[in-house]
């Protein structure tokens, strides 16, 4: 019988609790500038892999601790000889960078940068997309010894392979009766048709307006009485003038001297 290889993670003598989620800065100030430095670590949770070696589905049973997310110094290596380009060729695939990379920071004094990447299998350009993920952090300053053919001796990556949210139950009903009928409009007019038929019977009377009768002479007399001021004036001023009378004394009355 073969021996069983010891579990790394049990020789770690971690407290109960333990979770490892540096930030972008601490994994660049604290983990990459003290490996490049030649710093031994008292406790070793980054492993030390070539990355562009394996699959990336491998990973996790080459790695330290990581229950979600994986960590691990990494070699970076030409693609051609007197380039400044990296080889992302990587197992069974590549890892194709995404977005842009975000300079990282540390007391106001640029320390490294993130660069994000994920994984296709097969050849470029024309490989199959997949879940995982690679977050790359590396210094600013170039890494490597002098002589040495690497863009980087070490770099510093984080994988983990993202989940995809699946779709909640009936919420795509609609959609495929759409498509089971051909996506046809008289479909959907059946569908809403049973809807309207569905809904309770309203009486019109609810709905009824009081009738208003009106007259023509009314109507007439409405307008002659609610006129503008305009048309009074106008109204008056044409009216026929009518003849000036005297009030003079009848003979009824009598007039006695004071």
């Amino acid at each position: 019988m073969g021996l069983q290889e010891p579990d790394p993670l049990k020789q770690l003598n971690l407290p109960p609790g333990f979770r490892f989620y540096p930030t972008d800065e601490e994994l660049l100030v604290e983990y990459l500038c003290r490996k490049v430095a030649g710093h031994i670590f008292e406790l070793q949770i980054i492993a030390e892999v070539d990355l562009y070696k394996f699959d990336p589905w491998v990973l996790p049973n080459k790695a330290i601790f990581g229950e979600k997310e994986w960590y691990f110094f990494s070699p970076r290596d030409r693609k051609y000889p007197n380039g400044s380009r990296p080889n992302r060729v990587a197992g069974s695939g590549y890892w194709k960078a995404t977005g842009t990379d975000k300079v990282v920071a540390s007391e106001g004094r640029r320390v490294g940068i993130k660069k994000a990447l994920v994984f296709y299998v097969g050849k470029a350009p024309k490989g199959t997309k997949t879940n995982w993920i690679m977050h790359e952090y590396r210094l600013c300053e170039p890494s490597r010894k002098i002589g040495s053919p690497r863009l980087d001796d070490w770099v510093l990556c984080r994988i983990y392979k993202k989940n995809v949210a699946a779709p909640k139950p009936g919420s795509c009903d609609l959609r495929n009766k759409d498509i089971s009928h051909g996506g046809s409009s008289s479909s959907s007019s059946s569908l809403f048709g049973d809807m309207l038929e569905a809904l309770p019977v309203i009486e019109d009377r609810y709905f009824s307006l009081p009738q208003m009768n009106f007259q023509q002479s009314d109507t007439n007399l409405s307008l002659q009485q609610f006129g503008s001021e305009d048309e009074k004036a106008e109204s008056d001023d044409e009216a026929p003038m009518r003849p000036h009378r005297d009030i003079g004394l009848t003979e009824d009355v009598e007039v006695h001297d004071i």
